[in-house]
């Protein structure tokens, strides 16, 4: 774990990353584990319970990181409901900032369940932000708009953002104000995606459309049962030329799934490219993590 950390400590002063994923299987001892850092803090996440000996082992293991700077560890348990944010280590953070590329995003560490971050979807804004410039963008998905922040930091001249969830869009809101964006650029449309398709197509076309579901969100969105019937909707809503940045984040279900959606759905569309959460190399079967595809509109 120690070489692990090491290794991955950023190497821009400030930026967030996560420092180790045993989420992904790579160290059986350490499967329930994922330790991320959003300085001044580091987040560890635990998905079973810990004893007092492993978390004051946790601590002492990151206290002898050599480079690795923080005032606060904090413990995450995601596998109880309602938990507290425990404080191993220094004092309680609530809210701060994610930094990424010069970017910030609001993060909120006293959320016990999700802090409005996703540290996996790095190298999709990363994707987007070189592939925005002078493009208009669709959101689907949005959550909290990292996504949308970093198409107008790439130069996008608009980006539609769309959830069912209002408070995530006010922080969305909130991430772009604090990255000086332009309001006028942006739109955030508290809908049901799949009742509402026509509103956003109204909107478009788009040169680039990004589709970042949750794999089970109960009655709203389920993968295997709904995202074909997002992609057979694609040809109407994109331009010529037009790109989707497809992305499925299940241990369950593999890149195929979405090759073989758009080969029978919206066969218009040839495959590009794909990659991989930003921690891949941390995983022991990529596959099972978050997988991005790109395809163009032909």
């Amino acid at each position: 774990m120690l070489k692990t950390i090491s290794s991955n400590i950023p190497k821009v002063s400030g930026e967030c990353v996560r420092l180790f994923h045993g989420r992904g299987k790579k160290w059986p001892e350490f499967e329930h584990l994922s330790i991320d850092l959003y300085p001044p803090a580091v987040l560890i996440t635990t998905y079973k319970e810990i004893d007092e000996a492993e978390k004051a082992s946790l601590v002492e293991t990151l206290k002898s990181v050599p480079g690795l700077q923080f005032e606060s560890i904090l413990l995450q348990k995601r596998y109880g409901k309602g938990e507290d944010v425990e404080v191993l280590s220094g004092t309680a953070v609530g809210e701060t900032h994610a930094v990424e590329k010069s970017e910030k995003y609001l993060v909120n560490l006293k959320n016990a369940k999700n802090i409005g971050f996703f540290l996996d979807m790095a190298i999709g804004r990363e994707y987007v932000r070189n592939n925005s410039q002078g493009k208009s963008v669709l959101n689907l998905f949005s959550y909290t708009c990292s996504l949308s922040v970093a198409a107008l930091k790439g130069g996008a001249t608009q980006v539609v953002n769309v959830d069912t969830s209002k408070p995530a869009l006010n922080v969305g809101e909130r991430n772009h104000l604090l990255n000086g964006i332009d309001k006028r650029a942006v739109k955030f449309l508290p809908h049901d995606i799949m009742k509402s398709f026509g509103a956003i197509a109204r909107k478009g076309p788009y040169d680039l459309i990004i589709i970042d579901p949750p794999t089970n969100q109960g009655d709203s969105f389920k993968a295997e049962r709904d995202y074909h019937k997002i992609i057979r909707r694609l040809h109407t809503m994109t331009a010529k030329d037009g790109i989707v940045m497809a992305c499925l984040n299940s241990p369950h279900l593999d890149s195929q799934f979405l090759i073989s959606a758009f080969e029978e759905h919206a066969n218009q569309f040839t495959f590009q490219d794909k990659f991989y959460s930003s921690f891949s190399e941390m995983e022991d079967d990529q596959e099972k993590g978050l997988k991005i595809l790109i395809f163009k509109k032909n």
